[in-house]
């Protein structure tokens, strides 16, 4: 008996410590899978604009409206641009013809003939005055019709609906962009390494641009929208489309505006309405992680003590502990340390991102386990 007790003793603590190696497999292949799904939408929401592959070839190259439209007014764009070509075709072929004949027929054949000596054909320079002309009004017809359509969106989309339009506020200022979601209550500019951040539009969903300035004259330009505004300070100029294709596009300012005017970089991505639904999830929790992003963050070489850190988590979850809240802490985090890597002029900055991230990353993780594993304390009766 005493054999068979010591013997069900072991099988259960061998047991119990399967089910514990099990439980913390799982809980480290959750924590991997949470990491990649991070990762994933860092790259989605905050794209690296600049980044080369393996042949020294940029990931995301700059398109244009003619090549490839990304929306319904660059469709309209380059269709009226190659009805343009195709009218104006003639007019630039014919005369290089004419030109050859002419060389060609008439040069000296040595014989002693005269050339002639006319000056002026009234019914020829009646032709190709008249017909230039009738060229010009067959292309101003569809030309206007478009000009008049980038004014207003289409009558039949809800403005005041934010699933049929998303309506943005465009600030320019030397040397970088601001945007305000009107529905969407979100402000974004310039990230925790003062790039640009990227205007997060949705698949399919009618996009109105207001564009102002703070300073000087600035002008907003993405080639692949099909569009390009001026912006005052003082006034506002109005914009809209609807993109047609996701993903990754980039413009600059297209207006001098001083000596940092060619870095003053845009980038927009396109998403999905599912996908820009996480955004907006971000964004509300986007200012409770500055204080944890600080205080991991302190600077080169310096390294964040685990009970300041765990005394700020602990405070960030007291206000939600969703699994939301949660993924929005990792996600910003992770960001944050993206853009430090991509600003390589404060070297010894970069190196330390470099260095020390993935284990930074681990001691937040391990502090996020902790404050959630922790009992939540019961407010005695009285």
């Amino acid at each position: 008996m005493m054999l068979r007790a010591g013997f069900l003793t072991k099988l259960t603590m061998r047991t119990m410590l399967v089910a514990i190696a099990l439980c913390l497999a799982t809980a480290g292949t959750s924590v991997a899978a949470d990491t990649a799904e991070v990762d994933r939408y860092v790259e989605r929401f905050n794209p690296d604009i600049f980044q080369l592959d393996e042949n020294g070839k940029p990931v995301h190259e700059m398109k244009n409206a003619f090549s490839s439209p990304a929306s319904d007014i660059a469709q309209d764009v380059a269709t009226n641009n190659w009805f343009n070509l195709f009218v104006f075709m003639p007019f630039l072929i014919l005369p290089q013809i004419l030109l050859l004949v002419v060389i060609f027929k008439f040069r000296d054949r040595g014989d002693g003939r005269k050339p002639a000596t006319f000056m002026t054909n009234h019914k020829l320079e009646l032709a190709w005055t008249a017909i230039p002309c009738l060229a010009l009004v067959i292309v101003s017809v569809p030309v206007w019709e478009l000009l008049y359509k980038m004014e207003l969106p289409p009558t039949q989309v809800d403005t005041n609906n934010p699933d049929q339009a998303t309506i943005v506020k465009v600030t320019g200022r030397q040397f970088a962009w601001d945007y305000e979601y009107k529905h969407e209550n979100i402000s974004i500019g310039t990230d925790a390494a003062g790039l640009q951040e990227p205007l997060v539009l949705v698949l399919g969903r009618t996009t109105l641009l207001n564009i102002t300035s703070n300073d000087v004259n600035h002008a907003w330009w993405v080639p692949a929208y099909g569009v390009k505004k001026d912006a005052f300070k003082g006034r506002y100029t109005n914009t809209w489309f609807t993109p047609t294709v996701a993903g990754v596009f980039k413009g600059n300012c297209a207006e001098l505006c001083g000596p940092g005017h060619g870095i003053m970089f845009i980038s927009s991505v396109v998403v999905t309405a599912d996908e820009f639904d996480v955004y907006k999830s971000l964004q509300r929790h986007r200012a409770d992680t500055f204080k944890i992003w600080n205080q991991l963050q302190r600077g080169a070489g310096e390294t964040a003590s685990d009970a300041d850190l765990k005394a700020l988590v602990t405070k960030y979850f007291e206000k939600d502990a969703s699994d939301g809240r949660r993924f929005a802490l990792r996600y910003w985090i992770a960001a944050n340390f993206a853009s430090l890597r991509r600003k390589p002029q404060d070297r010894a900055l970069h190196d330390d991102v470099i260095r020390t991230f993935q284990s930074k990353r681990d001691q937040l993780e391990q502090l996020i386990a902790t404050v959630l594993s922790s009992p939540k304390p019961v407010a005695s009766a009285e």
